[in-house]
């Protein structure tokens, strides 16, 4: 008896300790993990992706298409050029851009120095030979070293804890904040817990310990991708003493974008699509203070050798020995169908339009120019104004085409009730994206050309007009040749959602004619009254 006795005590207090272990470990369960599905409940990245690819095919065929450009032949001299005829030139863009992809390569596009750049420029030269263009050649780029990400994964650690089920989940649409010029980094199998800091701002770390942890930003576009809020915050997070950082843009879908300087050199910076980014916003707040995500992030980078391209040129000879050069960066990252695809195929329409059999003759010679290397400083650029020193000093003015058009979106966010939630969504209109003008000596009569084109062809564009260019357009500004741009700002800069079918050949059209009708009037102006240099503030470019 006095055995069974012990016995049954024991059972006792194993039992007791059982309800009070249980009691502890449920406690640190979260309230609404408990009995729920994988990752609290909350909407899944397949679900958030199938929601998302509704939106965009409906994008894809909308009920009310893009604006046509109704002018007559009476109306127009420049009928000839026609959006199906760009947006053709843009179509063969993609399609070598695909086909000269390396095949594993993850940072991948028409990268400055690689296959795909050259063989955009050796395409170029053939249609610039095609259309009867004079002196066609393409010119040697040698370029610096390239910080180039090989591989990486950010992915968020499952825990029973999130609901039964739960598993590790990777963030596809991770992508390495990109640097310019610094060294290789490699962190591997990185684990910390994650902490949210709202925009990264001062006010937003008081009272936050980021030590040792993943810090986790929203990203609001601003106007596009690259003036957004995450930008400028990431370094004082990391120095606040965060391992790494997550910037979750709020943008459509889940595409991956390539920005350079979002973060410092020696930590790990990504940056999400919107259901990922979401997806862990959401995580975080499900999981709440007592029981925090956990997220593992790689990266492996390298320093490549000084990489080499082409530049690309042809000419229209005019009947005086002055200049206007017309330039288009060849490179970008990913299919880049806006940046620069679009700014490629209006400079081939323009030239096929200019060397036509018939067309007026230009009082100028048109110097048609594709330059490698936009992304890598601007070295194609640096190359021709070093070799072309006697052709820029007969050069009136330049004009920089780039990113031409794209369909005027935007990421309408989440709209909460009371009772329900409608999801984010993408939204479009039948207008193309707004644009910035730049004349770097706002000059009056070049603004006028302008003021009267956008009108006429019915482009949106920011009411203010610049005077410091950015891009391609930046390197001629600070060498002192005068230049001027209009550069589309859109929702799908530098990502992989910069494709074709965000751009409608009836924008490429405007452009183009835009274009046009300006390079006649400044080619019909003269020397001396473009060189003035208008009265107002210096504006900053696009």
């Amino acid at each position: 008896m006095q055995r069974i006795g012990k016995t049954r005590a024991a059972i006792c207090l194993w039992v007791f300790l059982g309800i009070f272990l249980g009691t502890i470990w449920l406690g640190a369960v979260p309230a609404r993990a408990q009995g729920q599905q994988a990752w609290f409940g909350i909407d899944t990245l397949e679900a958030r992706a199938k929601w998302s690819r509704g939106f965009h095919e409906a994008y894809q065929n909308p009920d009310i298409p893009p604006l046509s450009l109704r002018l007559s032949e009476a109306e127009d001299p420049y009928t000839d050029i026609t959006g199906d005829q760009v947006h053709g030139y843009l179509q063969d863009i993609m399609d070598i851009t695909q086909q000269t992809r390396p095949e594993g390569e993850r940072y991948w596009g028409r990268i400055a120095g690689s296959e795909s750049e050259r063989t955009i420029a050796d395409y170029m030269a053939t249609l610039f030979s095609r259309f009867g263009l004079e002196d066609v050649r393409t010119e040697t780029v040698q370029g610096g070293k390239q910080w180039w990400p090989l591989d990486w994964q950010v992915t968020l650690i499952g825990d029973p804890a999130y609901g039964a089920g739960t598993e590790d989940v990777a963030l596809t649409s991770a992508f390495p904040a990109l640097q310019l010029s610094t060294g290789a980094i490699s962190v591997v199998d990185l684990e910390a817990e994650l902490v949210y800091v709202g925009l990264g701002h001062p006010v937003d770390l008081v009272g936050r310990d980021v030590t040792g942890k993943i810090a986790v930003i929203h990203g609001a576009l601003e106007t596009d991708p690259f003036f957004q809020t995450a930008r400028g915050n990431v370094n004082n997070i990391i120095e606040a003493g965060a391992v790494g950082v997550l910037m979750a843009l709020a943008v459509p879908g889940n595409y991956q974008y390539a920005l350079e300087d979002m973060g410092p050199p020696d930590a790990p910076s990504f940056i999400l699509g919107g259901d990922d980014g979401r997806f862990v916003k959401d995580a975080i707040a499900a999981a709440g203070a007592s029981n925090p995500i956990t997220a593992r992030l790689n990266l492996q980078t390298e320093v490549r050798d000084d990489w080499q391209g082409k530049n690309v040129i042809g000419m229209i000879r005019g009947r005086i020995d002055e200049y206007i050069v017309l330039v288009a960066h060849l490179d970008g990252y990913f299919e880049a169908a806006n940046d620069n695809g679009g700014g490629l195929a209006s400079l081939l329409a323009l030239a096929k339009h200019y060397s036509t059999s018939g067309a007026t003759k230009p009082n100028r010679n048109m110097l048609f120019v594709g330059t490698s290397g936009h992304h890598e400083f601007s070295d194609g650029v640096a190359a021709f104004i070093k070799e072309h020193t006697d052709i820029l000093a007969k050069t009136v003015f330049v004009f920089n085409i780039e990113h031409p058009s794209s369909i005027m979106s935007f990421y309408r966010g989440e709209l909460k009730f009371h009772n329900r939630t409608n999801p984010g969504q993408l939204a479009i209109n039948t207008a193309q994206g707004t644009r910035s003008l730049t004349v770097s000596n706002r000059n009056p009569s070049l603004i006028s050309f302008y003021r009267d084109a956008i009108d006429r062809y019915g482009l949106v564009i920011g009411s203010m007009v610049g005077n410091r260019p950015t891009g391609d357009a930046f390197g001629f500004y600070e060498a002192g040749y005068p230049v001027a741009q209009i550069l589309d700002a859109n929702l799908w800069y530098h990502s992989t959602g910069d494709r074709i079918d965000t751009i409608h050949p009836n924008g490429l059209e405007r452009a183009t004619r835009l274009y046009a009708d300006v390079l006649d009037k400044i080619d019909s102006t003269s020397w001396a009254e473009l060189r003035k240099s208008g009265a107002g503030p210096g504006r900053p470019g696009g």
